[in-house]
């Protein structure tokens, strides 16, 4: 069954935002305007103080009127946001096309709803290619992976050959193991039994962030 994307959590200076006109709202009985907004930023203008709220709009944790300056109305709070959330490291890239090394530094840290996303370990990678294209999975998009779920026929999974990684489906067999993309432009690698002992599953695949 294919996993359900999210929307791509708030970052760090969008939860400032928001966290400003919540407690805004709070002290003062009315929203900020997108100059308080701006001034409280330091923002060069009020159109970066516009996109702010447009892109934490998107994410479902506001509802602003159009035309009027104090007319934003929270329907998502930060505090319920971090209740509700678990923290998945980024660790670089992994090829959903031909395997390419990984990098394994820890380059963000994501807070991911925990209803969707559940795991004591998870981690995630930026996918680049298009060989998962038929899963659902694009170039650009994040990929959620569970290191401690034990992987069937069909999984789709990070493995790392020689220290080079993909993301594909995969196949046990009495030959050994054969990965399967979703996209007819690239060919199954398969990987005789005698080389599995050179080849990792760093993780299954439980989830996905969407880039667009």
């Amino acid at each position: 069954m294919r996993s359900r994307p999210v929307s791509v959590p708030l970052t760090d200076r969008q939860a400032e935002v928001l966290n400003f006109v919540e407690t805004h709202l709070r002290v003062e009985g009315v929203s900020p305007t997108l100059e308080e907004i701006r001034m409280h930023f330091g923002f060069n203008s009020v159109n970066a103080a516009r996109e702010h709220l447009r892109l934490i709009q998107q994410k479902g944790y506001l509802e602003r009127e159009f035309g009027k300056p104090r007319a934003i109305r929270m329907t998502g709070s930060l505090a319920g946001q971090k209740a509700d959330m678990v923290c998945v490291p980024l660790m670089g890239r992994i090829a959903a096309g031909e395997p390419r090394s990984v990098i394994e530094d820890i380059v963000d840290v994501l807070p991911l709803p925990r209803q969707h996303f559940r795991g004591d370990r998870l981690f995630a990678l930026r996918v680049r290619g298009d060989s998962m294209i038929g899963a659902g999975i694009l170039d650009g998009d994040i990929a959620v992976l569970d290191p401690d779920r034990e992987p069937v026929d069909g999984s789709i999974a990070a493995v790392v050959l020689d220290e080079e990684a993909t993301l594909k489906r995969l196949y046990r067999s009495e030959e050994g193991l054969r990965l399967v993309g979703h996209n007819p432009a690239f060919m199954d690698i398969n990987i005789p039994r005698g080389r599995l002992h050179s080849i990792r599953i760093a993780g299954i695949y439980v989830g996905l962030i969407r880039a667009h």
